[in-house]
């Protein structure tokens, strides 16, 4: 009668809880399976923490540079305002003040901080202001860390971008030379189109030009870094000069002595740009050496400024890809959730109707010992005297 009494508190334990296994000693292997189940499906839950707080880190990442390239888009349209010879020094020079402020306002930019307070383009160094002034110049003082965290089994992604590797490592010219005219040049010479085929062979050229006579045409001679005569041939406005891949075209009179130079690529800072245009515009136009030189800053300035505004391009497309891969990560763990907690529930969830017909059985045997009992422990010798 007590093992019949305990078969049925356990059933009615079952039936109070839906649960088919409520204690180990229930079924030790079933207890066991469930555990090792839920086990996975708590890292799932926390793999599913992690990818929100990927996406929300990501999320607002891609909102700040959003508004950088917004910002940049503005400076692009000063620049292009500003280079037209018909305004004056004091136009030029407030169209250079709004810039001013536009690189404030890129650096601030460059300074966000998210909801907990840590900058979010500083590496791991994310207590301390990335970007500062300094001696005029916009430094970075973060590190190249980038913080990773686990989405699913085996998988990363970056939750964010060094303030070097998205502000700092903009190629300059085309992305692959870029020319520039000497500022101490005294001639009016501008650089205009310029490119490069696949024969060209990076290094550090420089070409000269010379006029020994008033009267005698302007010739030009093309070294190399190491001095080596590449290529000469007389100057004449507007047509190519061309030499190991390079072509390029001036507009202008350049004077003796006047020099250009055309090097690889290398990385500049957007904030290097667009100050450089601020501080051409700024500076006052004297004589028509000054004036060119300021329209070969403010053509290298927007080339620049492009190629920045393509790099962002870039990391707001990988922000998207990874997006993308823990929207795609995250589907995979919830499905994986969903097969897990189906055999969680075959294992452990009570089949209602076999309990309820066996507690029926139970307890009507229960009630059947129970009364049995009732008449064995009545039985007296006495009652037969």
């Amino acid at each position: 009668m007590q093992a019949q009494q305990s078969e049925l508190h356990r059933t009615e334990a079952q039936l109070g809880s839906g649960k088919r296994i409520n204690k180990p000693s229930d079924d030790p292997t079933g207890a066991a399976k469930v555990l090792d189940l839920n086990s996975t499906i708590a890292v799932i839950d926390q793999f599913s923490r992690n990818v929100a707080g990927a996406e929300s880190s990501l999320a607002f990442e891609e909102n700040v540079i959003a508004s950088v390239n917004n910002s940049l888009q503005r400076v692009r349209e000063l620049a292009i305002q500003g280079n037209n010879a018909t305004n004056s020094d004091l136009d030029r020079q407030t169209i250079a003040q709004e810039i001013y402020q536009k690189l404030d306002e890129l650096t601030s930019l460059a300074n966000t901080r998210d909801a907990r307070g840590e900058y979010i383009f500083g590496g791991f160094s994310v207590d301390s202001p990335p970007f500062a002034d300094i001696s005029g110049s916009i430094v970075y003082q973060g590190d190249q860390g980038q913080r990773f965290v686990q989405i699913g089994e085996g998988t990363q992604t970056a939750v964010g971008d060094s303030g070097e590797s998205v502000f700092s490592r903009v190629s300059s010219g085309d992305g692959t030379i870029e020319v520039a005219a000497s500022s101490g040049n005294s001639g009016d010479a501008i650089v205009g189109a310029y490119g490069h085929s696949s024969k060209y062979q990076p290094d550090n050229y420089t070409i000269t030009f010379n006029q020994a006579a008033i009267t005698d045409p302007i010739a030009y001679v093309i070294i190399d870094g190491v001095g080596a005569t590449i290529s000469s041939g007389t100057y004449n406005e507007g047509e190519s000069i061309a030499f190991t891949g390079v072509h390029l075209r001036m507009s202008g009179i350049p004077a003796d002595g006047d020099v250009v130079n055309v090097d690889p690529s290398r990385n500049r800072s957007i904030f290097d740009a667009v100050k450089g245009i601020a501080d051409a515009l700024d500076r006052p136009t004297q004589d028509p050496a000054a004036s060119a030189r300021r329209h070969n800053e403010l053509a290298q300035g927007l080339s620049n400024l492009d190629q920045g505004l393509d790099h962002l391009g870039s990391i707001r497309a990988g922000i998207g890809s990874r997006l993308n891969n823990i929207e795609s990560v995250h589907s995979i763990n919830q499905d994986l959730k969903l097969q897990l907690e189906i055999v969680v529930s075959q294992t452990q969830d009570l089949d209602y109707a076999e309990a309820i017909s066996r507690f029926n059985l139970q307890l009507t045997s229960l009630q059947a010992a129970q009364q049995a009992f009732i008449k064995t422990s009545g039985l007296t010798l006495f009652q037969y005297l």
